[in-house]
């Protein structure tokens, strides 16, 4: 079985790998034939990521800032894991309310749906004029989709795992409380674990915009700080150590998520 899931593991790495490759000579075209402004080197990204790291000076230079673009990507992490983990409480527990609870899902169903067609960046002047630069507006964007992400897909499987076994439990004797805990709980792992790397990939880019229009620190404010000076190349590493971040992210994500669901294969 083991030799089996590393041949097929093979044609993916491999994929990846010319993937960067063509990508890499596509950048490498476009830098020979623009400015270091619009198109750095290759390693000239590199390059400026190292000078950078420890210590960016142009955050002390334009915002009086410290560190560099390690400590502030990590800054950007713990806001995006922080956002997701407690949109997920709050989804989670708002859709499992729609779906076991009648009066709860008469009150909440309209409120839940007008809100899920609301564009989320919308929010984020509003998250700024309540709560100014503070963490809390700026990953009050991913805090809001991940909940109602979360809550839309956790109902919509309450609800297929409630006609699919509740009816069958009911009739086996078991209370209602008994049947959530133990029938419909269960039945919505799998779905959840997938909507929680969804709302992990785009909560990346949410943090990233609202700290790029009024972070007072993350990833978002250092990729300002190089575009104002014209540091395409420092922009562009910041971009780099934050995807790298977010496919680590995920990948822990979905190795957990596995052996969580262990039961299911």
């Amino acid at each position: 079985m083991k030799h089996t899931r590393v041949r097929s593991g093979i044609p993916t790495l491999a994929g990846a790998i010319a993937g960067l490759g063509a990508l890499a000579i596509i950048w490498t075209a476009l830098s020979a034939n623009s400015t270091a402004a619009r198109f750095p080197t290759i390693p000239a990204v590199f390059e400026a990521i190292v000078d950078n790291f420890d210590a960016a000076p142009i955050l002390a230079y334009t915002t009086f800032g410290v560190g560099g673009i390690w400590s502030n990507v990590l800054w950007t992490a713990q806001n995006v894991i922080l956002g997701v983990a407690t949109g997920l409480l709050i989804g989670f527990g708002t859709g499992l309310a729609l779906a076991r609870i009648e009066w709860f899902n008469r009150l909440g169903r309209l409120p839940v749906a007008i809100l899920g067609t609301v564009p989320v960046l919308a929010v984020l002047p509003f998250l700024t004029l309540w709560f100014g630069s503070s963490a809390l507006a700026t990953n009050g964007l991913v805090i809001c989709f991940t909940a109602l992400t979360v809550s839309s897909t956790v109902h919509t499987a309450a609800v297929a795992a409630e006609t699919r076994y509740a009816d069958y439990a009911a009739t086996l004797g078991i209370s209602s409380h008994r049947t959530t805990v133990s029938v419909i709980l269960p039945a919505l792992v799998p779905s959840t674990i997938g909507v929680v790397r969804a709302a992990m990939a785009f909560g990346w880019g949410f943090q990233c915009i609202a700290e790029v229009l009024g972070g007072s620190q993350g990833a978002g404010r250092l990729v300002r700080s190089f575009s104002d000076a014209t540091q395409t190349a420092g922009a562009i590493g910041v971009l780099i150590v934050v995807g790298s971040v977010a496919v680590l992210v995920d990948a822990l994500i979905g190795i957990t998520g596995r052996w969580i669901v262990r039961w299911n294969e």
